[in-house]
């Protein structure tokens, strides 16, 4: 058999994606967003080593949907072997590393060769790239005596970025850049993504790495973060250390200089396309977040704007005259909100909305992780059409149809019971303007 082609991967790629329907929600969503820049995406020296393939067909697949993103590329790895065997020492400083002057052209031809390679990759799968040097960025150095030609960003050219985004081709953004005088610096690649991410504000910003995302205590890789949340007792804890406390470091003083919509992911090659057009992901998401309150009683006001946003119809006058809550949740922005109501043996989840706005942002992950420590068993309904399926799907334990319901549940020693709850919910009203 011969070499399968790009467009047959892509389609093993999208087709791999169970969740079609999230997919298509995901791709409406930054299609109406699709002025500017869609995302600014990082890569590590060590995983354009390693998985220049998949990365490559991930990011051809974005071109072809019309998503192009900004690539910002490291040469970590490649230049530690160029150095040494040029008999420069490596040393690094406070995280960075020391280049001496005689350095930069061996520096200079490795980011050229490097982008060579990714841009060939892409060519080869029918994607347009334009390596972009020069008046993009500009630079300084930071102390030439402790780190030699290392230079920070002082300037970004979004209206020169943004237009090449706008002919539809993938600017590769290399990690060497000229200062005022025209010598050439080394940037640190995470820097000038960051840089990069302030200047353009993309819709995603995305760290591709080894690991795949950031590894918890137990060494498997954390779904999302909610820094509002969880940031106090994450950064507490012994095992967040080294490069990932930095980076961690890194990606909260980023996300509190943009907007709150923003968010971080940390993710491998090989879950580039599932960590932006799934709920579930792939690698980590990591958002600012907003803290999310729990109420003994629902504030009918408030929640019913947001419920009515999110569902697109109106409650029923009498929805809230039956409603018997156990507990309900609201995020501190009114942009997610959860009820929770008495059932004969279990809680049920009587309504989880999250603003159209919010969606993508993983507030719906933080949201249902608060949702789950406050009630491990759970069980709710949703209608076979509803476009959150793919998200109750992912965190469930199981699910059983009812007419034209499907009935979750979470937790243990459900299924003995699941037939049942799911005969209660079914005969349940309807709880909007014109169910039955």
């Amino acid at each position: 058999m011969g070499e399968m082609s790009f467009r047959e991967r892509a389609s093993l790629l999208l087709a791999g994606l169970e969740e079609g329907r999230e997919v298509r929600a995901y791709l409406k969503q930054f299609s109406r967003q699709a002025e500017g820049c869609f995302a600014v995406i990082k890569v590590g020296g060590a995983v354009m080593e390693r998985d220049l393939d998949p990365l490559a067909d991930a990011l051809a697949l974005l071109q072809f949907l019309e998503l192009p993103p900004l690539v910002i590329f490291g040469a970590g790895p490649q230049l530690d072997k160029d150095l040494e065997a040029a008999g420069i020492p490596h040393e690094r400083r406070d995280g960075l590393r020391v280049t001496p002057e005689e350095a930069m052209s061996i520096v200079g031809a490795r980011t050229s060769r490097m982008a060579i390679a990714l841009s060939d990759a892409l060519r080869r799968r029918g994607a347009a790239s334009v390596t972009v040097q020069g008046a993009a960025v500009k630079a300084r150095a930071i102390d030439t005596e402790r780190y030699g030609a290392v230079g920070e960003v002082t300037s970004i050219d979004a209206e020169l970025l943004t237009q090449i985004l706008s002919t539809g081709s993938i600017p590769l953004l290399p990690c060497v850049h000229a200062d005022d005088r025209g010598r050439l610096l080394n940037l640190n690649a995470d820097g000038l993504a960051n840089a990069a991410a302030e200047a353009l504000r993309p819709q995603k910003i995305v760290f591709v790495t080894g690991t795949g995302g950031v590894l918890g205590e137990d060494g498997s890789i954390i779904n999302s973060i909610n820094l509002a949340e969880e940031g106090e007792e994450l950064f507490s804890s012994p095992w967040l250390e080294g490069g990932m406390r930095h980076k961690m470091e890194e990606v909260r003083d980023l996300l509190e200089r943009l907007p709150l919509a923003s968010s971080v992911s940390i993710v491998s090659a090989q879950g580039l396309v599932r960590e932006l057009f799934t709920h579930k992901g792939s690698g980590t998401l990591i958002r600012r977040g907003e803290a999310i309150a729990r109420y003994s009683h629902a504030s009918r006001d408030a929640f019913t704007k947001l419920i009515e946003s999110a569902f697109g119809r109106q409650l029923k006058e009498e929805y809230w005259e039956a409603l018997d809550p156990l507990f309900s949740l609201m995020s501190e922005h009114k942009r997610a909100c959860a009820i929770v109501t008495r059932g004969s043996s279990v809680p049920v989840l009587d309504k989880f909305a999250v603003a159209s706005s919010a969606q993508g942002e993983g507030l719906a992950k933080s949201l249902w992780e608060k949702l789950q420590a406050e009630a491990p068993r759970l069980v709710w309904r949703s209608r076979s059409g509803n476009l959150f399926n793919g998200f109750y799907s992912s965190v469930a334990d199981g699910f059983v149809r009812r007419g034209p319901w499907l009935v979750f549940w979470t937790g243990d020693g459900l299924e003995g019971e699941i037939h049942q709850l799911a005969d209660e919910l079914f005969i349940r009203p309807g709880d909007f303007v014109g169910d039955l």
